[in-house]
Protein backbone atom coordinates (compact mmCIF):
# COMPACT_ATOMS: atom_id res chain seq x y z
CA UNK A 1 0.00 0.00 0.00
CA UNK A 2 1.34 3.44 -0.90
CA UNK A 3 2.35 5.72 1.96
CA UNK A 4 -0.43 8.05 3.06
CA UNK A 5 -0.02 11.80 2.62
CA UNK A 6 0.27 13.92 5.79
CA UNK A 7 -3.29 15.19 5.21
CA UNK A 8 -4.70 11.67 4.80
CA UNK A 9 -2.78 10.47 7.84
CA UNK A 10 -4.11 13.35 9.92
CA UNK A 11 -7.67 12.59 8.86
CA UNK A 12 -7.25 8.86 9.58
CA UNK A 13 -5.96 9.58 13.10
CA UNK A 14 -8.77 12.04 13.82
CA UNK A 15 -11.43 9.70 12.45
CA UNK A 16 -10.05 6.78 14.47
CA UNK A 17 -10.01 8.81 17.68
CA UNK A 18 -13.54 10.09 17.24
CA UNK A 19 -14.91 6.67 16.34
CA UNK A 20 -13.02 4.36 18.72
CA UNK A 21 -12.23 6.65 21.67
CA UNK A 22 -15.17 9.08 21.68
CA UNK A 23 -17.69 6.46 20.56
CA UNK A 24 -19.22 8.54 17.77
CA UNK A 25 -21.04 6.87 14.90
CA UNK A 26 -19.54 6.98 11.42
CA UNK A 27 -22.21 9.51 10.43
CA UNK A 28 -21.27 11.74 13.37
CA UNK A 29 -17.56 11.45 12.52
CA UNK A 30 -18.35 12.42 8.93
CA UNK A 31 -20.20 15.51 10.16
CA UNK A 32 -17.30 16.52 12.42
CA UNK A 33 -14.70 16.11 9.68
CA UNK A 34 -16.87 17.52 6.86
CA UNK A 35 -16.49 14.38 4.75
CA UNK A 36 -18.89 11.70 3.53
CA UNK A 37 -19.75 8.61 5.57
CA UNK A 38 -18.08 6.47 2.87
CA UNK A 39 -14.86 8.48 3.34
CA UNK A 40 -14.99 7.81 7.08
CA UNK A 41 -15.19 4.08 6.36
CA UNK A 42 -12.13 4.31 4.15
CA UNK A 43 -10.25 6.35 6.75
CA UNK A 44 -10.99 3.81 9.49
CA UNK A 45 -9.83 0.95 7.26
CA UNK A 46 -6.67 2.92 6.44
CA UNK A 47 -6.07 3.44 10.16
CA UNK A 48 -6.23 -0.32 10.73
CA UNK A 49 -3.96 -1.14 7.79
CA UNK A 50 -1.32 1.38 8.89
CA UNK A 51 -1.32 0.16 12.48
CA UNK A 52 -2.83 3.38 13.87
CA UNK A 53 -5.63 1.23 15.29
CA UNK A 54 -5.21 -2.35 16.48
CA UNK A 55 -8.34 -4.26 17.38
CA UNK A 56 -7.70 -6.85 20.08
CA UNK A 57 -9.97 -9.65 21.22
CA UNK A 58 -9.85 -11.04 24.70
CA UNK A 59 -8.68 -14.63 24.24
CA UNK A 60 -10.77 -15.67 27.22
CA UNK A 61 -13.89 -15.22 25.10
CA UNK A 62 -12.45 -17.27 22.22
CA UNK A 63 -11.71 -20.00 24.74
CA UNK A 64 -15.33 -19.93 25.86
CA UNK A 65 -16.67 -21.02 22.46
CA UNK A 66 -18.46 -24.34 22.61
CA UNK A 67 -16.09 -25.98 20.12
CA UNK A 68 -13.06 -24.74 22.06
CA UNK A 69 -14.51 -26.20 25.24
CA UNK A 70 -15.09 -29.56 23.51
CA UNK A 71 -11.52 -29.66 22.21
CA UNK A 72 -10.13 -28.73 25.63
CA UNK A 73 -12.14 -31.38 27.45
CA UNK A 74 -11.81 -34.14 24.85
CA UNK A 75 -8.03 -33.90 24.69
CA UNK A 76 -7.45 -32.92 28.34
CA UNK A 77 -5.75 -29.65 27.43
CA UNK A 78 -5.15 -26.84 29.88
CA UNK A 79 -6.72 -24.47 27.35
CA UNK A 80 -7.94 -24.27 23.77
CA UNK A 81 -8.56 -21.20 21.64
CA UNK A 82 -10.56 -21.58 18.41
CA UNK A 83 -10.81 -18.74 15.89
CA UNK A 84 -14.30 -18.53 14.35
CA UNK A 85 -14.80 -19.36 10.67
CA UNK A 86 -14.75 -16.40 8.30
CA UNK A 87 -17.03 -16.01 5.31
CA UNK A 88 -15.54 -17.41 2.11
CA UNK A 89 -12.43 -19.44 1.39
CA UNK A 90 -9.38 -18.07 3.19
CA UNK A 91 -5.87 -18.24 1.83
CA UNK A 92 -3.17 -19.92 3.90
CA UNK A 93 -1.67 -16.52 4.67
CA UNK A 94 -4.99 -15.05 5.86
CA UNK A 95 -5.66 -18.11 8.00
CA UNK A 96 -2.22 -17.72 9.58
CA UNK A 97 -2.93 -14.06 10.30
CA UNK A 98 -6.21 -14.85 12.06
CA UNK A 99 -4.71 -17.65 14.15
CA UNK A 100 -1.67 -15.50 14.95
CA UNK A 101 -3.96 -12.72 16.23
CA UNK A 102 -5.59 -15.22 18.60
CA UNK A 103 -2.17 -16.45 19.75
CA UNK A 104 -1.07 -12.86 20.43
CA UNK A 105 -4.23 -12.25 22.46
CA UNK A 106 -3.62 -15.44 24.45
CA UNK A 107 0.05 -14.62 25.06
CA UNK A 108 -0.79 -11.15 26.43
CA UNK A 109 -2.54 -12.78 29.38
CA UNK A 110 0.79 -14.29 30.46
CA UNK A 111 3.09 -11.33 29.83
CA UNK A 112 4.43 -9.39 32.79
CA UNK A 113 7.76 -7.88 33.86
CA UNK A 114 10.20 -10.70 34.52
CA UNK A 115 8.43 -13.23 32.28
CA UNK A 116 10.55 -15.39 29.98
CA UNK A 117 8.86 -16.46 26.74
CA UNK A 118 10.40 -19.31 24.76
CA UNK A 119 9.88 -19.32 21.00
CA UNK A 120 9.94 -22.20 18.55
CA UNK A 121 9.80 -20.65 15.13
CA UNK A 122 6.83 -20.81 12.83
CA UNK A 123 5.03 -18.29 10.65
CA UNK A 124 2.12 -17.87 13.07
CA UNK A 125 4.44 -17.42 16.05
CA UNK A 126 6.38 -14.69 14.26
CA UNK A 127 3.19 -12.95 13.17
CA UNK A 128 1.84 -13.10 16.73
CA UNK A 129 5.00 -11.45 18.06
CA UNK A 130 4.65 -8.65 15.51
CA UNK A 131 1.16 -7.96 16.91
CA UNK A 132 2.33 -7.42 20.49
CA UNK A 133 2.60 -3.83 21.67
CA UNK A 134 5.63 -2.28 23.33
CA UNK A 135 3.63 -1.92 26.55
CA UNK A 136 2.75 -5.62 26.71
CA UNK A 137 6.42 -6.56 26.29
CA UNK A 138 7.70 -4.27 29.02
CA UNK A 139 10.17 -6.23 31.18
CA UNK A 140 9.64 -9.43 29.17
CA UNK A 141 12.50 -11.57 27.85
CA UNK A 142 11.98 -13.37 24.54
CA UNK A 143 14.27 -16.30 23.89
CA UNK A 144 14.61 -18.67 20.95
CA UNK A 145 14.22 -22.35 21.73
CA UNK A 146 15.80 -23.28 18.39
CA UNK A 147 18.18 -21.91 15.80
CA UNK A 148 16.90 -19.20 13.48
CA UNK A 149 15.02 -19.30 10.18
CA UNK A 150 15.60 -16.57 7.59
CA UNK A 151 11.93 -16.60 6.53
CA UNK A 152 10.91 -15.71 10.09
CA UNK A 153 13.49 -12.92 10.31
CA UNK A 154 11.65 -11.10 7.52
CA UNK A 155 8.46 -10.98 9.59
CA UNK A 156 10.24 -9.75 12.71
CA UNK A 157 11.97 -6.86 10.94
CA UNK A 158 8.62 -5.08 11.19
CA UNK A 159 8.75 -5.34 15.00
CA UNK A 160 11.71 -3.40 16.45
CA UNK A 161 10.32 -3.83 19.98
CA UNK A 162 10.49 -7.60 19.59
CA UNK A 163 13.98 -7.50 18.09
CA UNK A 164 15.29 -5.49 21.04
CA UNK A 165 14.03 -8.05 23.54
CA UNK A 166 14.80 -11.21 21.58
CA UNK A 167 17.75 -13.44 22.39
CA UNK A 168 18.47 -15.84 19.55
CA UNK A 169 20.84 -18.73 19.01
CA UNK A 170 23.84 -17.58 16.96
CA UNK A 171 23.18 -20.34 14.43
CA UNK A 172 20.48 -21.60 12.04
CA UNK A 173 17.92 -24.27 12.91
CA UNK A 174 19.74 -26.84 10.77
CA UNK A 175 23.46 -26.91 10.08
CA UNK A 176 25.35 -28.82 7.42
CA UNK A 177 26.58 -31.86 9.39
CA UNK A 178 26.17 -33.54 12.78
CA UNK A 179 29.77 -32.59 13.55
CA UNK A 180 29.05 -28.89 13.01
CA UNK A 181 25.95 -29.18 15.20
CA UNK A 182 28.01 -30.81 17.96
CA UNK A 183 30.55 -27.98 17.80
CA UNK A 184 27.82 -25.34 18.10
CA UNK A 185 26.26 -27.10 21.08
CA UNK A 186 29.55 -26.75 22.97
CA UNK A 187 29.61 -22.98 22.50
CA UNK A 188 28.91 -21.03 25.68
CA UNK A 189 26.60 -18.57 23.92
CA UNK A 190 24.44 -21.42 22.62
CA UNK A 191 24.26 -23.14 26.01
CA UNK A 192 23.34 -19.86 27.70
CA UNK A 193 20.39 -19.22 25.37
CA UNK A 194 19.06 -22.78 25.66
CA UNK A 195 19.39 -22.72 29.46
CA UNK A 196 17.24 -19.58 29.48
CA UNK A 197 14.70 -21.27 27.16
CA UNK A 198 14.46 -24.14 29.65
CA UNK A 199 13.30 -21.63 32.29
CA UNK A 200 10.53 -20.12 30.15
CA UNK A 201 7.22 -19.30 31.84
CA UNK A 202 5.48 -19.54 28.47
CA UNK A 203 6.61 -21.27 25.26
CA UNK A 204 5.01 -20.58 21.89
CA UNK A 205 5.54 -23.15 19.18
CA UNK A 206 4.31 -23.74 15.67
CA UNK A 207 3.51 -27.20 14.32
CA UNK A 208 4.29 -28.29 10.79
CA UNK A 209 2.63 -31.13 8.90
CA UNK A 210 4.38 -33.95 7.07
CA UNK A 211 2.55 -33.09 3.86
CA UNK A 212 3.63 -31.66 0.49
CA UNK A 213 3.91 -27.90 0.56
CA UNK A 214 4.01 -27.82 4.35
CA UNK A 215 5.37 -24.96 6.43
CA UNK A 216 8.92 -26.36 6.53
CA UNK A 217 8.92 -26.58 2.73
CA UNK A 218 7.55 -23.05 2.37
CA UNK A 219 10.23 -21.77 4.75
CA UNK A 220 12.90 -23.28 2.50
CA UNK A 221 14.17 -25.64 5.19
CA UNK A 222 13.37 -28.86 3.36
CA UNK A 223 11.82 -30.32 0.21
CA UNK A 224 8.63 -32.23 -0.56
CA UNK A 225 10.71 -35.31 -1.33
CA UNK A 226 12.43 -35.18 2.06
CA UNK A 227 9.11 -34.67 3.85
CA UNK A 228 7.63 -37.68 2.02
CA UNK A 229 10.58 -39.76 3.24
CA UNK A 230 9.93 -38.62 6.82
CA UNK A 231 6.23 -39.45 6.44
CA UNK A 232 7.13 -42.96 5.28
CA UNK A 233 9.01 -43.33 8.58
CA UNK A 234 5.80 -42.48 10.43
CA UNK A 235 6.24 -38.73 10.90
CA UNK A 236 3.06 -36.62 10.97
CA UNK A 237 4.48 -33.31 12.17
CA UNK A 238 7.53 -31.31 13.17
CA UNK A 239 8.24 -29.02 16.07
CA UNK A 240 11.53 -27.55 17.27
CA UNK A 241 13.09 -29.06 14.15
CA UNK A 242 12.24 -32.60 15.26
CA UNK A 243 9.70 -34.89 13.59
CA UNK A 244 7.22 -36.96 15.57
CA UNK A 245 4.53 -39.57 14.92
CA UNK A 246 0.82 -39.53 15.68
CA UNK A 247 1.51 -40.59 19.27
CA UNK A 248 4.04 -37.81 19.78
CA UNK A 249 7.07 -40.10 19.67
CA UNK A 250 10.25 -38.71 18.11
CA UNK A 251 10.98 -40.00 14.60
CA UNK A 252 14.74 -40.12 14.13
CA UNK A 253 15.73 -38.39 10.88
CA UNK A 254 18.74 -36.66 9.41
CA UNK A 255 17.40 -33.51 11.04
CA UNK A 256 17.79 -35.04 14.49
CA UNK A 257 21.55 -34.93 14.20
CA UNK A 258 21.85 -31.56 12.44
CA UNK A 259 19.38 -29.42 14.38
CA UNK A 260 20.11 -26.88 17.12
CA UNK A 261 17.66 -26.23 19.92
CA UNK A 262 15.75 -27.82 22.74
CA UNK A 263 14.64 -31.41 22.16
CA UNK A 264 11.04 -32.56 22.19
CA UNK A 265 11.80 -34.48 25.37
CA UNK A 266 12.88 -31.20 26.98
CA UNK A 267 9.74 -29.50 25.66
CA UNK A 268 7.62 -32.10 27.46
CA UNK A 269 9.19 -31.03 30.76
CA UNK A 270 8.21 -27.38 30.32
CA UNK A 271 4.98 -25.91 31.63
CA UNK A 272 2.61 -23.71 29.66
CA UNK A 273 3.59 -24.73 26.13
CA UNK A 274 1.15 -23.28 23.60
CA UNK A 275 0.96 -24.92 20.18
CA UNK A 276 -0.42 -22.95 17.24
CA UNK A 277 -1.56 -24.50 13.97
CA UNK A 278 -4.02 -23.44 11.29
CA UNK A 279 -5.16 -25.65 8.41
CA UNK A 280 -6.92 -29.02 8.32
CA UNK A 281 -3.80 -30.64 6.87
CA UNK A 282 -2.26 -30.27 10.35
CA UNK A 283 -4.87 -32.36 12.17
CA UNK A 284 -2.59 -35.39 12.62
CA UNK A 285 0.32 -33.16 13.66
CA UNK A 286 -1.89 -31.54 16.31
CA UNK A 287 -3.10 -34.90 17.56
CA UNK A 288 0.47 -36.20 17.82
CA UNK A 289 1.57 -33.11 19.76
CA UNK A 290 -1.33 -33.55 22.20
CA UNK A 291 -0.92 -37.33 22.56
CA UNK A 292 2.80 -36.94 23.21
CA UNK A 293 2.32 -34.30 25.89
CA UNK A 294 4.24 -31.78 23.80
CA UNK A 295 1.74 -28.94 24.25
CA UNK A 296 -0.51 -27.82 27.09
CA UNK A 297 -2.73 -25.44 25.13
CA UNK A 298 -3.84 -25.21 21.50
CA UNK A 299 -4.63 -22.21 19.30
CA UNK A 300 -6.25 -23.09 15.98
CA UNK A 301 -9.06 -22.17 13.59
CA UNK A 302 -12.59 -23.50 13.53
CA UNK A 303 -12.31 -25.78 10.44
CA UNK A 304 -9.16 -27.37 11.88
CA UNK A 305 -10.74 -27.86 15.31
CA UNK A 306 -13.81 -29.40 13.67
CA UNK A 307 -11.65 -31.78 11.63
CA UNK A 308 -9.62 -32.67 14.73
CA UNK A 309 -12.77 -33.62 16.61
CA UNK A 310 -14.13 -35.59 13.64
CA UNK A 311 -10.94 -37.58 13.15
CA UNK A 312 -9.66 -38.02 16.70
CA UNK A 313 -12.39 -36.85 19.08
Amino acid sequence: MAAASPTDLDLAVRAAWLYYEDGLTQAQVASRLFVSRQTVGRLLESARQQGIVRIELDAAYLGAMRLATRVKETFSLADAIVVPTAIGQLSRERTNERVAAALAAYARRHLHPGAVVGLSWGDSVARALSMLSEESLDGVQLVASTGSLSAIDEVLTRSPGVIRRLRTLPAPLLVSTPEVASTFREEGAVREILDLARRANLTLTGMGAATPGGSAVLAGVTTDAEVRAFAEQGAVGDMLGEWYDVEGRVVETDWSRRRLGLSLDELRELGNVVGVAGGVEKVDAIRGAIAGGLIDALVTDEPTATALMARWG
